[in-house]
């Protein structure tokens, strides 16, 4: 399988508010945790229990018995979240006595909220993407207008006003805030309608102010723009031989850029040596922030990155730059923390919220995965592979891949002959599923509802939030047409594409749109981007390319199962730090990578103290979202090895159907087992043997 961590962006045009955060990535807040208001808000909780008790009495006396349990809950959601401003006890108990809805009579109220929550939601994402198109797309240069016009969230004050207009008390007063332990243990016995109503009443289990959710979209938007504009030409970068990388220009983003360059040098690993080791000094110059600032994004200058000079002479470095921006991330986030109590944190919200799987429990898969006995065998066999010993940049090694034995250049023209354009491309999506397995009427339907585009940045994929609007693909397109990477990058985001319409169009409620978290639209990019040769018609079936698959999963797996980890270190030293300055982060960033390498990787590659693992982009304008990278390549591997006898397209349809569960409840619906690392390892073992029979 051929597979790559290209950027999806996340939903985040209203900031990471309880109900945007819930129904736009899925998660939820103890009900039986969350703080009052006073801690939440600083504005004195009104409704206390004393308060409360006798309210439930008299509706019970008014509706019957069976709604006490009901009546219990949703005085008590509504309650916790009620401020001074929103009225007195008195009028709280005249709101809950006007609207609350006996179980018999809930079918109306629930429509109108499902309808109503996704128009309001889908038409602020869609307007939020009309407004940030000169900056994801390649329109032409950038307005300093533009910027701002990105910054803009048109919904930061919705949670604000459903909370001011009461609506979103009718919703806690009616439908169930549940805990994640809950959803887990009773999620397998709900009906879809409860699991709807949990998704529901979840959305609105915090409050936080429209300035704070306008603070976290700013600051996203400030680093996605500094990376967006992170370029390098490496026809003016030197080798230690000193010679340039390339005769003719090339202009490459960081990370992917660089790290795709690299990796499709492994098509001829002695004489691309040199050129390998050039971009591994490119990219730790970046981490470590000793990048002379001159050469970033300038075609003019000539860069030795081994003796760090430029036009044979030293440079300024860039300043702190990258990391003053992820310090800007971590105290956007920050602002969030006092009005999630029960999860004060940014990482808990990710596991907790987002994620739905708790973060030692993600923590220890990681590391089943980098402490596997496997990692040393196939270690060697590389090696041997490639007859030297390994370097740094080998945790991105692309020989077990079919196209890593194909020349790059005949690549590009096999894309070019059929797609010699973003339309051309476009227009072939039809074809292209159907060459999937999906049938003709399911293409279409797909293909009606995917709009490609050139990016500015890296390649993405923003999904559609409301029923009529499209998904929206982007990749990379050089200045000759489109080429191999490209096509590689659009296959990857058509597979999270597919996943957004199938899981927005197809399920039963659209307060169960979605997949679990983002690493599971992430699994199916990577299972299309698996089949970009399929699709190009240079596949080569062979008896031992399955278990070549295997390896190459494995190694891409652990690779970034180090740079998940390390993302998740950096926060909790940030959390732990949170009076650092640009200058103390890139310090602490540069250890911690080297921290993890020594302990996972160098007893594996033989090489200490490497900071290579910090180059991801994504640790810069996406927050604590690398994780999510190993977990898709693990689902990932779980679904290829279920449709190893079956058809992509109807069982891709069938598990997105299945909407916003509970991840392991998903995958057990999806292929019969929850998400685990086994069956990876597994078959990393079982493989070793027939690759290492024939070099």
């Amino acid at each position: 399988m051929k597979r790559k961590n290209h950027r999806t962006h996340q939903i985040r045009a209203f900031g990471a508010s309880g109900l945007l955060a819930f129904l736009l990535l899925g998660g939820g807040t103890p009900a039986s945790a969350q703080a009052p208001a006073a801690s939440a808000g600083g504005d004195g909780m009104v409704i206390g229990a004393e308060a409360q008790a006798p309210l439930v009495e008299r509706l019970v006396t008014l509706h019957g018995e069976g709604e006490r349990a009901r009546l219990g809950r949703g005085v008590k959601q509504a309650a916790r979240l009620w401020r001074a401003e929103d009225g007195t006890a008195a009028q709280f108990a005249a709101f809950v006595e006007k609207h609350f809805v006996p179980a018999k009579d809930l079918d109306a109220l629930f429509g109108r909220f499902e309808t109503h929550l996704e128009s309001l939601i889908g038409g602020f994402v869609a307007l939020s993407l009309k407004l940030r198109i000169p900056m994801d797309e390649d329109t032409g240069p950038l307005l300093p207008v533009d910027e701002l016009f990105g910054e803009f969230s048109p919904g930061a004050h919705l949670s604000d006003d459903l909370f001011q207009t009461k609506l979103a008390f009718i919703a806690l007063l009616n439908f169930p805030v549940t805990t994640l332990e809950e959803r887990i243990a009773a999620g397998p016995s709900w009906t879809r309608r409860q699991w709807a109503e949990a998704r529901l009443g979840g959305a609105f289990s915090s409050r936080v102010p429209a300035a704070v959710n306008q603070a976290v979209t700013s600051a996203y938007a400030a680093a996605d723009n500094y990376i967006a504009e992170y370029n390098i030409y490496l026809n003016r970068v030197l080798t230690r031989q000193g010679k340039p990388l390339y005769a003719e220009e090339k202009k490459l983003i960081s990370h992917w850029g660089l790290r795709d360059d690299l990796k499709a040098l492994y098509v001829d690993p002695r004489g691309n040596l040199p050129r390998q080791q050039a971009i591994q000094a490119v990219m730790e110059r970046i981490v470590l922030q000793q990048i002379p600032a001159v050469v970033v994004g300038n075609p003019a200058p000539l860069w030795d990155p081994a003796a760090n000079t430029v036009d044979g002479k030293p440079a300024e470095r860039e300043p702190d730059t990258r990391f003053a921006r992820l310090l800007q991330v971590f105290q956007a986030h920050q602002l969030e923390d006092p009005y999630y109590p029960d999860e004060p944190t940014h990482i808990l919200r990710r596991f907790n919220r987002h994620r739905e799987i708790p973060e030692a429990r993600f923590e220890q898969m990681l590391v089943q995965v980098l402490e596997a006995p496997v990692s040393a065998k196939v270690a060697r066999l590389i090696e041997q592979r490639l007859g030297r010993k390994l370097q740094p940049f080998d945790i991105w090694y692309d020989g077990f891949k079919v196209r890593g034995s194909i020349p790059e250049e005949e690549l590009d023209r096999a894309v070019k002959a059929r797609f010699p354009d973003l339309p051309a491309f476009e227009r072939a999506i039809p074809e292209i599923l159907g060459q999937l397995g999906f049938d003709p009427a399911t293409a279409a339907f797909l293909a009606e509802r995917i709009e490609v585009d050139p990016a500015r940045g890296s390649g993405h994929a923003w999904g559609p939030e409301m029923r009529g609007e499209k998904a929206h693909l982007r990749t990379r397109v050089p200045p000759g047409g489109m080429n191999y990477k490209g096509f590689n990058i659009a296959m990857h985001e058509l597979g999270h594409n597919v996943e957004q319409v199938f899981s927005l169009y197809r399920v039963d409620s659209t307060l169960m749109k979605g997949v679990p978290n983002t690493a599971f639209t992430e699994a199916f990019a990577f299972v299309f981007q698996a089949r970009d040769l399929d699709v190009l018609g240079l596949a080569k079936p062979d008896p031992r390319q399955e278990a070549m698959a295997a390896l190459d999963d494995f190694w891409a797996t652990r690779e970034i199962a180090a740079v998940g980890l390390l993302d998740m270190r950096v926060w909790r030293w940030l959390y732990a730090h949170p009076q650092a300055t640009p200058a103390e982060v890139r310090e602490a960033v540069g250890a911690l990578a080297r921290e993890v390498w020594n302990r996972y990787n160098a007893p594996v590659f033989g090489v200490k103290d490497s900071p290579l693992l910090a180059i991801y982009s994504h640790m810069i304008n996406n927050g604590l979202y690398l994780p999510d990278y190993p977990l898709g390549h693990l689902i990932a591997f779980q679904i290829e090895d279920y449709l190893r006898n079956r058809v992509l397209g109807p069982e891709m349809e069938r598990m997105c159907r299945q909407g916003l569960l509970t991840p392991d409840l998903w995958m057990q619906g999806a292929v019969g087992s929850p998400v685990s690392a086994e069956p990876l390892l597994k078959a990393a073992e079982q493989a070793l043997p027939l690759v290492a029979a024939k070099k």
